[in-house]
């Protein structure tokens, strides 16, 4: 172990050294070619994971392009109730548009293609997330609830998408850990996938995901390399940055994978990729600027629209290794903090070189008509 993990922070090291003083410059971003990472990989690439997440509410934007080049799709989402059943009903009158749209899927309405099925299963609230895993009794429930949703659905598998705010307790913890211990139980009578999702930082603070005791039951770990810079931020800043951490950020992708395949075996990891940003209003146009909005989500689509109309300047972060783009055409700046050609190709050369498991997209449906995207994900394949 010591030595594979010696191996792979040389690899880490190299990618550094190699997109420093080889990454595109601003007037020249275009995908990288031939490049010496490619000579790493261990295995066949066959074996490589692309599981696409399908939001509820995009699912009328899901192309066949995106459709034929993802391995799994990922249904987002079904919702959990406290008392671990399905949660239906937003009141007496409405229900959720989750569990409606879960109804669309397994009836046949949504085209999803002849992709493998994955079921996110994500509770309804904070307390739901708490309450459903907090005794035998409702996360006997929870589980029963799920193994029914997956044979409603002729699933192939489940992905365990739960999101603590804070601070959690040892008890949910551990209760986390004691659920998909049971529910892996009852999985292997089925022959399914498990997957969890979990926070970028989890190897530094573990919240609610022990890796250690939860890999031998899982499959599949969806590590959500985005969001570093959220909405609410002081600054603008990048969504998905390869490196930088230290003196620029507390974290980035390189440091945070390093971390985890430490505890964890490198296969079982699925990065993230993003196919949004996030835009701010800003007070200059600098990088990183101070920011006079909370910052919302612009889609690849809408992104690709402004640079089509020319509308944004298209500037590459050497520091992140991802572009961003400037914008005075609404008469205020703005910034926005994204994801190109370039940078995918980095975050895949990546994936082989640290010989991960695969990626995760989030999310289908944001990608709009971008000819450049798919044939980028697909180099993970060749």
């Amino acid at each position: 172990m010591k030595t594979k993990l010696a191996l792979l922070g040389i690899v880490l090291v190299f990618l550094a050294v190699y997109v420093t003083f080889f990454a595109p410059t601003p007037d020249l971003i275009s995908p990288l070619s031939n490049s010496p990472l490619q000579e790493n990989r261990q295995r066949s690439n066959s074996d490589y994971i692309i599981m696409g997440f399908a939001p509820y509410w995009n699912l009328k934007k899901l192309t066949p392009q995106s459709l034929e080049n993802i391995t799994h799709f990922a249904y987002f989402n079904l919702h959990i109730a406290k008392d671990g059943s399905v949660y239906t009903k937003v009141n007496s009158r409405e229900e959720d548009p989750s569990y409606t749209n879960f109804k669309r899927l397994i009836s046949g309405t949504i085209n999803r293609g002849d992709k493998p099925l994955i079921i996110t299963i994500m509770p309804e609230s904070q307390e739901a997330l708490k309450q459903s895993i907090s005794s035998e009794k409702t996360r006997s429930n929870t589980i029963k609830t799920i193994i029914k949703v997956i044979k409603d659905s002729n699933a192939s598998g489940i992905n365990i998408d739960y999101e603590p705010l804070g601070d959690i307790s040892t008890e949910l913890r551990n209760n986390f850990t004691l659920f998909i211990q049971e529910l892996r139980t009852q999985l292997d009578e089925l022959d399914k996938l498990l997957t969890i999702s979990t926070y970028a930082s989890v190897a530094t603070r573990p919240r609610l995901w022990d890796l250690q005791k939860l890999e031998p039951h899982t499959d599949y770990f969806v590590i959500m390399t985005y969001d570093y810079t959220l909405p609410g931020s002081k600054s603008a800043g990048p969504n998905s940055p390869l490196r930088g951490s230290g003196d620029l950020f507390e974290h980035d992708i390189i440091k945070n994978i390093s971390e985890i395949v430490q505890l964890i075996p490198a296969r079982k990891v699925l990065l993230g990729i993003p196919f949004y940003g996030y835009e701010w209003t800003t007070i200059n146009a600098s990088k990183y600027s101070p920011a006079d909005s909370r910052g919302s989500v612009a889609s690849l689509e809408r992104i690709q629209e402004m640079l089509d109309d020319k509308t944004l300047e298209l500037i590459w972060d050497r520091n992140s290794l991802t572009p961003y783009g400037v914008s005075s055409s609404s008469g205020q700046i703005s910034q926005i903090y994204f994801e190109n050609e370039t940078s995918i190709n980095l975050k895949i050369e990546f994936v082989k070189s640290a010989n991960l498991g695969g990626i995760a997209i989030w999310a289908l449906g944001y990608e709009g008509n971008n000819e450049w995207l798919w044939p980028t994900i697909n180099l993970l394949s060749k």
